[in-house]
């Protein structure tokens, strides 16, 4: 018996040796007077167009993206498709059927009439106007995948393979008018995009979805000579040109820098893996993208497209961390201005949708949806990054965001680690009289479960507990 309580009373100090292991610490102080860059804001693709358009849930997947409800994103990226009906001698682009109202019943004989180009646009038309409508959006852009087939080097193929893209001898003119067509086309529906882009990835030549092959400097001669001038003459002189919308941050980094950026407005890439990483075998979300190393000249830089294309569909914390880290190194390491991920639905489950679908027809939330959340919700347009300095630990990801003109100000918090971790935040040059917190991990039940106000102690600092595998914003108002 003895030996027994003997062995207990050792199992019970080890698991207590454990428990202490298995709890980290953190010191995290915030300087209000170092400021960053300022955001714009979050965004999504708005589709694929005809399922969204064509779902009994298009509604409340809307307000789950766009509504005060769900993520509250402030952008939406609509694309330039190459099947519109274009005229060349007037410059008008056709974007929706002749005749078709936006409003068309998608179980209607008349909608099922339509080809299938005809139905994504009509859904792109309708997703756009109804979220401005609804809950307005004030940053709307499109990029074109490809220019209409006849105008590419081989008008027989959609994609960017064997180098086929723009035919320079013929058409570059012909495209830009068709993308300008295509921007006032839509603001004659009263979409007004904030910006362009004449090239998604273009550097894909491996792919077969649409695509474009272009060189560097042809594409900064496209912009400079041919696309700059189109928009003007349609009276689009605001509309900005984004560029270059690389697959991966590091090739769009040597890319932009080589091109001739003198009508750039925004300089953008995406946050899918390096091409090493790609050869390998390796898919997905870039997990350390590095900051670019060239002058951007103080133009806003944005991520225009970011999913994990990788592996089978997981909805838990494991694939909701992996966002949260990209995210987190794009806007605190590589100092974005947007964050767009890629598809905001899909009528299936998988990993590149922030909404997936159940085979009943349900709705599903993968936690990449609440990380999203964890940024969107609390991080707000107009709101600059400030210093987080984080000591006493090598496993948090930790930025702050202020808002100057009101004092409102977010902290997020990526805990990686398998361990909880107990921090202490100091605020210098600035005091709070309080924090709210809102959780996300594997445990939560509810999107971003607000936890108990946190209160100061007496010496202004408040004392945080960071669960493991979660992302925790904390927000209050600076005095």
């Amino acid at each position: 018996m003895q030996q027994d309580l003997q062995q207990l009373r050792n199992d019970q100090l080890k698991a207590g040796v454990a428990a202490a292991v298995a709890i980290d610490t953190a010191t995290i102080t915030l300087n209000w007077g170092t400021t960053y860059q300022r955001l714009e804001g979050f965004g999504a693709f708005a589709g694929r167009a005809t399922p969204f358009f064509e779902s009994a849930r298009r509604d409340s997947i809307m307000k789950q993206l766009w509504g005060a409800d769900g993520l509250q994103l402030n952008m939406i990226r609509g694309e330039i498709m190459h099947t519109y009906p274009f005229n060349k001698a007037t410059g008008v682009v056709t974007i929706k059927p002749a005749g078709t109202d936006i409003d068309l019943d998608a179980g209607s004989a008349a909608y099922q009439a339509l080809t299938v180009d005809q139905k994504a646009q009509l859904a792109q038309l309708w997703i756009l106007k109804k979220v401005k409508e609804r809950y307005q959006t004030p940053v709307m852009f499109a990029s074109a995948w490809t220019p209409p087939l006849y105008m590419k080097t081989n008008p027989n193929s959609e994609s960017g393979k064997n180098f086929n893209g723009l035919n320079y001898n013929c058409c570059s003119s012909d495209f830009a008018n068709y993308i300008a067509g295509f921007v006032k086309a839509y603001q004659l529906e009263g979409i007004g995009f904030y910006g362009v882009s004449p090239s998604n990835e273009p550097e894909n030549v491996f792919s077969d979805w649409p695509a474009s092959y272009w060189t560097a400097g042809h594409l900064g001669e496209f912009i400079n000579n041919n696309l700059r001038p189109a928009l003007n003459a349609q009276g689009l002189n605001t509309t900005r040109i984004i560029s270059s919308e690389n697959a991966a941050w590091g090739t769009a980094n040597s890319f932009l820098s080589g091109m001739n950026k003198n009508n750039v407005d925004i300089l953008a890439g995406h946050g899918y893996v390096e091409i090493g990483d790609l050869i390998m075998g390796k898919r997905g979300l870039n997990q350390n993208p590095k900051t670019w190393n060239y002058a951007t000249g103080n133009r806003p830089v944005w991520m225009t497209e970011a999913s994990d294309d990788a592996g089978v569909y997981d909805n838990t914390m494991t694939g909701g961390l992996k966002l949260a880290v990209n995210m987190h190194k794009f806007l605190a390491e590589c100092n974005v201005n947007a964050y767009i991920y890629w598809l905001g639905m899909l009528a299936i489950r998988n990993n590149e949708s922030l909404i997936c679908t159940n085979g009943d027809g349900s709705l599903d939330y993968p936690k990449t949806y609440d990380v999203m959340g964890q940024y969107s919700r609390y991080v707000k347009a107009g709101y600059y990054r400030f210093q987080s300095n984080l000591a006493n630990n090598s496993t948090l990801k930790v930025s702050a965001w202020k808002d100057p003109a009101t004092g409102k100000f977010s902290v997020v918090v990526v805990n990686p680690g398998t361990s909880e971790t107990h921090c202490r935040l100091n605020l210098s040059g600035f005091a709070a009289a309080g924090l709210s917190s809102f959780l996300t991990a594997d445990n939560t039940s509810t999107h971003w479960q607000q936890g108990t106000a946190l209160q100061p102690q007496g010496n202004g600092s408040f004392v945080l507990n960071v669960p493991p595998s979660s992302v925790i914003t904390f927000t209050g108002t600076a005095n």
